[in-house]
């Protein structure tokens, strides 16, 4: 929470943010763009082979699931590491058509990832 900024800031403002390049440099593009979607990757990686993931929870109380929904988990963590290449890695780097559409495709994937696991846990 921001404690001292604007109090009339929106969300839809906040979501306006994303469509903008970050601001940093090489050693930002490299941590953020390149080091940790490799470190996501292989652990969505490793969630789809072995069909089992941890459903990250609130306070410490994460669950593990299998099957399907840890494949669809597998998902929406690759989405995840994409969004922080495509983010911190193209948008750095001024490509500005790679960085739009690879942000709108993982942020999909993401939300599709998400909804087919709550969907396969639940019903």
């Amino acid at each position: 929470m921001d404690w001292m900024g604007n109090p009339y800031r929106q969300t839809a403002n906040e979501a306006e943010d994303l469509s903008n390049p970050p601001s940093g440099g090489r050693l930002k593009l490299i941590l953020l763009g390149v080091v940790l979607p490799m470190v996501i990757g292989y652990f969505s990686v490793k969630a789809w082979v072995n069909e089992e993931a941890i459903w990250f929870g609130s306070r410490g109380h994460d669950m593990v699931v299998h099957g399907q929904t840890a494949r669809a988990l597998a998902v929406t963590y690759l989405s995840v590491g994409l969004f922080c290449h495509f983010r911190w890695c193209w948008g750095l780097i001024p490509v500005w058509r790679v960085f739009e559409i690879g942000t709108v495709v993982s942020l999909l994937g993401f939300l599709g990832g998400l909804g087919y696991a709550v969907y396969t846990l639940f019903v």
